[in-house]
């Protein structure tokens, strides 16, 4: 039975990919229409016959949108001139850059300082006495009436390095007027010892190969999470829908909610951001905890998500309910081989093969479906090169999937659940 559920979220993908490349073929996809980049700038995109007559459809760019840049910081101001840095070199005209901190270390005379060295920034510094959570300073930046934001808002981790043209692309995505927010792609470098390494190695793999699974998410509007390092958003959809507090992974959250309340979520892909990975097994695994406990308490927080009223039946149906199904079996496998090899070897036996398989087989299948063909033979060999961590990963990821979702019904059987929130 395993063996028949396991391919279910990349059958699911794969075929969304398929029938949205099947649709451009056959030309029933409707033209895209983006931002200027410049202020004064018009575009029109014109079909006409032989005569000259116009028998197609004027698209004019917009006045290019107005885009401020918030970052969250907590005791990060070791980090703070990098991050500034890389977003005065990004290509976009920003409205503003907004360092959103907990105002406990010097980070406030740094950002005063870093004014005036990139005028150009519009730089200023926000803070609200106890409010911590990114979630919590989000909400209330937002809503400050003294703080000026632009159309849109990008939001980004101290410490991320982007592409020059990361917020350019981001922007360029809202090309369709329901669209709420848009995630980038981004990678963790390694920067640690080699057993935050082995699991970091596995983490990225997994991250990697399912980058196509978030342009197959896109097309049926089920993106379950928006990076919460690297993201843009709607002012006016920001200022009508706080981030939940109440759950450990306020992006994830906020990403569900945007489609609950029938909102689209974008991707793209080329706006590349990354950044160093922790440092040591210790933090890989409490880094991993926090962001299993939260999906899980977000699968318990807006349960009715899956109810018949719901406008993300799309997001709960096709891509959350398959991979809860999906995850739940793989793990409990993962985490039961022992027993089954003393019990059930053939099982065991058939898992270790078939899991070998699918994982050998997906860095060549991967980068196809994400248009990337030419990265297939760097992708098998560095899926060959780190298996070993890969399959390390594999367990202990599992082990803390399982866990956590014992340690988040304990909580509610317990009634702890008020206690659920992401502070620093």
């Amino acid at each position: 039975m395993t063996f028949y559920i396991l391919p279910l979220t990349f059958t699911i993908d794969t075929a969304t990919l398929g029938y949205h490349h099947i649709k451009n073929f056959l030309g029933k996809s409707k033209p895209d229409r983006s931002y200027a980049t410049t202020p004064d700038e018009v575009y029109d995109d014109v079909v006409s016959d032989e005569g000259g007559n116009v028998n197609g459809e004027f698209f004019y760019k917009s006045a290019i949108p107005e885009v401020s840049v918030v970052v969250s910081s907590h005791k990060q101001s070791d980090q703070i001139e990098q991050t500034v840095k890389n977003i005065y070199d990004q290509s976009y005209p920003l409205n503003s850059v907004i360092i959103s901190d907990s105002n406990l270390d010097d980070t406030k005379e740094l950002v005063a300082s870093l004014g005036e060295k990139f005028p150009s920034l519009n730089l200023k510094y926000w803070s609200k006495d106890g409010v911590t959570s990114k979630a919590g300073k989000i909400n209330n930046l937002v809503k400050d009436p003294e703080v000026d934001l632009g159309d849109y808002v990008y939001f980004i981790d101290t410490g991320i390095d982007m592409n020059p043209d990361t917020i350019t692309l981001l922007a360029d995505a809202f090309s369709e007027d329901d669209i709420a927010a848009v995630t980038s792609y981004g990678v963790v470098t390694p920067n640690g010892n080699y057993r935050s390494n082995m699991y970091h190695h596995g983490k990225e793999w997994t991250n990697r190969m399912g980058k196509y699974r978030k342009l197959a998410q896109k097309h049926r509007n089920a993106i379950p999470v928006l990076c919460g390092a690297s993201f843009m958003a709607k002012t006016e959809v920001l200022k009508d829908t706080e981030f939940p507090t109440n759950t450990q992974t306020e992006d994830t959250a906020f990403t569900w909610l945007l489609q609950r309340n029938g909102h689209k979520v974008g991707y793209e892909p080329d706006a590349f951001v990354s950044a160093d990975d922790v440092s040591t097994l210790k933090k890989q695994i409490e880094q991993t905890w926090r962001w299993y406990m939260g999906t899980w308490q977000n699968l318990y927080t807006q349960k009715e998500i899956f109810g018949p009223k719901s406008k993300a039946k799309s997001l709960a149906y096709t891509t959350l309910a398959p991979s809860l199904v999906e995850s739940l079996l793989y793990a409990g496998t993962v985490v039961s081989l022992p027993f089954l090899a003393y019990y059930e070897p053939n099982l065991a036996q058939h898992f270790l093969i078939g899991d070998t398989v699918l994982s050998l087989m997906t860095p060549a299948v991967a980068p196809i479906l994400c248009g990337e063909p030419k990265a297939v033979p760097g992708e098998i060999y560095r899926t060959v090169r780190h298996y070993h961590q890969i399959t390390a990963y594999k367990i202990m990821s599992s082990a803390l999937w399982l866990a956590s979702g014992a340690k988040v019904g304990f909580d509610v059987v317990t009634r702890k659940n008020d206690k659920w929130t992401n502070d620093w």
